[in-house]
This record gives C-alpha cells, structure tokens and sequence, in this order.
C-alpha cells in the first residue's frame, strides 16, 4: 500500500510540475510584452473629432480670458464694465470642460499671459483690443460647426453669438468714450 501511495503522489507531484512548467512557459510571452509597457499594446486611437473641437473651443475661451485679465491690469477703471463680460467667459469654459471628458485627467494650464504683452494701456484702445478678439473668437468656434455633434455645435453657436453681442457692447462702450 505504501508503494501505491508512493507512486500515487510522485505522480501527482510530476502532474503539478508539469502544470508549473506549461504555465511558466506560457506566460514568459506575456512577461516580455509587459515589458514594453503600454507601446506594446500599439499607438492609441486619435481623438474623436468631437474632443478636438472641444479642445480648440477651449483654448479660444482661455485666450479670451487671458485677454481680459491683461487688459484689467493695465486699465483698472474698465472693470465695471469688464467683469460681466469676464464672468460669461468663465461660464464659458466652464461649460466647455464639462463636455471634454477624459479617461485620466489631463493637466490644465492656466490661461495664458502672453496676450498681456500686447494689452493696450488706454480705456478705447483696450475695448477695440477686446472687441476684436471677440469677433475672431466668435469665427473661430463658427468654423467648427460643420463637424461637431449637434449638442457641441449647439453649445459653440450660443458661445459664438455670445462673443458676438459681446463684441458689439465693447464696441458701443468704446464710441462712448
């Protein structure tokens, strides 16, 4: 009976053996493709063309913003007037980053200051600076209509209109000077 025994187990153990082998063997390919980390699965997808126009409309809103911060630092006297039109940006974007959503979270720059180089220094200067930049917004976030989605271009059209009403009161503000 102990000879039975024996063989019964050394069998057994010559069974799992076996298995650790196969198994070993098996998973050496899928060891060496881990180490190429995430290249190994081969190039992400390109963005949908729904997050790039979000993206872009984006950077149009920051851009603004920037503007505006640029030019209420060099003609504080115009922030009553500012501020409102300031606080819709905001909303803006707001609303835009609301509707990019990103499987991991992706840095935010804050808006760039590079406008601020260029901010004119006197009250009808800085309103025709921003009445300008809001014309080319508004044309910027029209031209992506054709190829958002209905819900993106219908968010871009009322954004696009807004930048517009907002450069005719920069531009009404600026005849009144």
């Amino acid at each position: 009976m102990e000879c039975w025994a024996a063989r019964r187990y050394a069998a057994s153990v010559d069974l799992t053996r076996r298995g650790v082998l196969a198994a070993a063997a098996a998973a050496v390919p899928l060891v060496a493709a881990s180490c190429k980390g995430v290249g190994a699965l081969g190039t992400p997808p390109k963005a949908a063309v729904d997050v790039a126009v979000a993206r872009d409309a984006i950077t149009v809103e920051s851009s603004l913003i920037a503007r505006y911060g640029a030019v209420l630092a060099a003609v504080p006297g115009l922030a009553g007037e500012l501020q409102p039109l300031l606080a819709q940006h905001q909303e803006h974007l707001a609303r835009l980053r609301a509707r990019l959503i990103l499987p991991t979270p992706q840095p935010t720059a804050p808006p760039s200051a590079t406008p601020s180089a260029g901010a004119p220094a006197t009250p009808s200067a800085a309103l025709a600076y921003l009445r300008d930049a809001e014309n080319a917004a508004a044309a910027a976030l029209l031209a992506h209509l054709r190829v958002a989605p209905p819900s993106l271009a219908q968010l871009l059209a009322s954004i696009s209109a807004s930048e517009a009403t907002h450069a005719l009161i920069l531009d009404a503000h600026g005849r009144h000077r």
